[in-house]
């Protein structure tokens, strides 16, 4: 008989789907983000998220932020959830950042995909206070592009997010304008 053996490299391999949990709010970490294009065009954010704790820890959950107004909504939920101020202004951050970084997200079954349901992504809220702190995120890595005419002033994170049943709204830090993630310079 001829040699069975053959090499698989999963060395760079990610989980595009995720995995499929039951319905519920779980502490999680931001395992790896990606910037990337939708289908449509539009820019966005891949997310992985990988469960911290209970009978489903380590298992990995995807998700993806578009870049356009009408979804912001999410955007805002997500780096409020990190501890990130969502001044109304141009924002630059550094994804690479988001790494390590631990909240909450609450899912949902989505619409099943080639016969598979997965778990969806429905909202995010922030750590209590005190699992807060381990993840803050410091304020050197939020600034404004070099491209706005004003000066950035980040600020430390305030109380928690309520739970993530409602969708958070952009704080009003400043009248400018709406939050334009569109053109962020490290995208």
């Amino acid at each position: 008989m001829a040699n069975s053996n053959i090499t698989i490299d999963l060395t760079n391999y990610k989980d595009r789907v995720g995995s499929r949990v039951p319905e519920g709010t779980y502490k999680v970490v931001v395992d790896d983000v990606e910037p990337d294009t939708a289908k449509s065009g539009n820019p966005m954010v891949n997310v992985w998220f990988r469960i911290h704790g209970g009978d489903y820890d380590g298992q990995t959950i995807t998700d993806r932020l578009v870049l356009t107004e009408k979804s912001m909504f999410r955007v805002v939920g997500f780096l409020q959830a990190l501890g990130i101020k969502t001044p109304k202004k141009r924002l630059s951050l550094d994804i690479s950042k988001f790494v390590g970084r631990s909240m909450e997200i609450t899912v949902r079954d989505g619409d099943p995909y080639n016969g598979r349901v997965k778990s969806e992504v429905s909202g995010y809220a922030r750590l209590p206070e005190k699992a807060a702190k381990q993840s803050e995120v410091d304020i050197d890595d939020v600034e404004e592009p070099a491209d706005a005419p004003e000066e950035f002033e980040a600020e430390a994170p305030e109380a928690p997010a309520p739970a993530p049943a409602a969708a958070p709204e952009p704080e009003d830090d400043d009248a400018q304008g709406e939050v334009d993630l569109d053109d962020l310079d490290n995208l």
